[in-house]
C-alpha cells in the first residue's frame, strides 16, 4: 500500500515533533538506510551528500520553528493591545 503524497503541513508547535524522523526523511531522499544516515551524523562514516541533506533538513526545521515562534509572538502581542471592555455603571 503506497502512501499518498502530502502537501504542505502547518508546523508542529514543538521542536521534538519536527526532529522526529529526521534520519528517515534524509534516508528516503537519498535512497539509503536510516541507520547509515545516523552513522554519518555521529561521525562514524563519511558522506558529503548525507551531510548536505542533513544540514538542509535542519535548516528547514529551524525556519519552521522560527516562523511558528514569530507567529505566536505576533498573536500574543495583538491580544495584549486589545483594550478590555468597560463595564457600564448601574444607577
Amino acid at each position: 500500500m503506497a502512501r499518498a503524497k502530502v502537501g504542505l503541513k502547518s508546523a508542529p508547535t514543538n521542536l521534538a515533533s519536527l526532529i522526529r524522523g529526521l534520519y528517515g526523511r534524509v534516508a528516503k531522499q537519498l535512497k539509503v538506510d536510516p541507520s547509515y544516515v545516523s552513522r554519518v551524523a555521529r561521525g562514524e562514516r563519511q558522506s558529503d551528500a548525507i551531510e548536505l541533506s542533513l544540514e538542509r533538513e535542519l535548516r528547514r526545521i529551524m525556519s519552521l520553528v522560527s516562523a511558528n515562534h514569530n507567529e505566536t509572538k505576533h498573536r500574543s502581542a495583538k491580544r495584549s493591545r486589545v483594550a478590555p471592555k468597560k463595564k457600564k455603571k448601574v444607577a
